[in-house]
C-alpha cells in the first residue's frame, strides 16, 4: 500500500513541475512579406462578394514589385481590383488576368515598412465551399523568382 502511495505522490510531484520553454523570436519572419486579415463581405451565401486581404511588408524585406494571386475553382474575379497603401492611397498598378491567375504589377516598387490592402470587388461565387483559398506569391526586387507568401483564406459562415 505504501508503495502505491509513494508512486502516486512521486507521479504528482513530477507532473506538477511545469518547466517553461523559452524561445527566441524568429528573425527570418521579419524579412518576408506575409498575408494578414482576409475578409469577405458580406459573410453569407451571396453570389457577388468582396474579398479583401492585406500584405504586410516588413522593414527588413526587399521592395515588392509584383503580386500573383491564384483564383480558386468556384470563383470568378472581375477586373475591379484595387490596391491601397497603409495611408489609404491607391497604388498605381497594372492588372492582367490569365485564366485562374491574376497578376498585379506595380508602377513603382512598394517600399518595405508598408502594408498593402488588396480589394477584389464583384467576386462571383459559382461553386460551394466553406473556405476559399487564394495562393499568393510576390516578386521582390533583387530576386528572380516569385516567393510564395501563403494562402489568403476566406471563411464562409452559413
Amino acid at each position: 500500500m505504501t508503495r502505491i502511495l509513494f508512486t502516486v505522490v512521486l507521479t504528482l510531484i513530477t507532473t506538477s513541475f511545469n518547466l517553461a520553454a523559452y524561445g527566441n523570436p524568429l528573425t527570418a519572419i521579419d524579412r518576408i512579406p506575409r498575408i494578414v486579415s482576409p475578409v469577405q463581405f458580406p459573410q453569407s451565401k451571396w453570389r457577388l462578394v468582396r474579398h479583401t486581404f492585406q500584405i504586410n511588408i516588413p522593414q527588413g524585406s526587399n521592395a515588392l514589385s509584383q503580386l500573383s494571386i491564384g483564383v480558386p475553382q468556384g470563383l470568378t474575379v472581375s477586373n475591379s481590383i484595387s490596391v491601397f497603401d497603409k495611408s489609404g492611397n491607391i497604388i498605381a498598378n497594372s492588372i492582367s488576368k490569365d485564366g485562374k491567375k491574376v497578376t498585379i504589377s506595380f508602377a513603382e516598387p512598394v517600399a518595405p515598412g508598408n502594408r498593402l490592402k488588396v480589394v477584389m470587388k464583384n467576386v462571383k461565387i459559382i461553386g460551394r465551399s466553406n473556405a476559399w483559398l487564394y495562393p499568393v506569391s510576390a516578386k521582390l526586387i533583387g530576386m528572380n523568382a516569385a516567393i510564395p507568401l501563403g494562402l489568403a483564406r476566406f471563411r464562409v459562415y452559413f
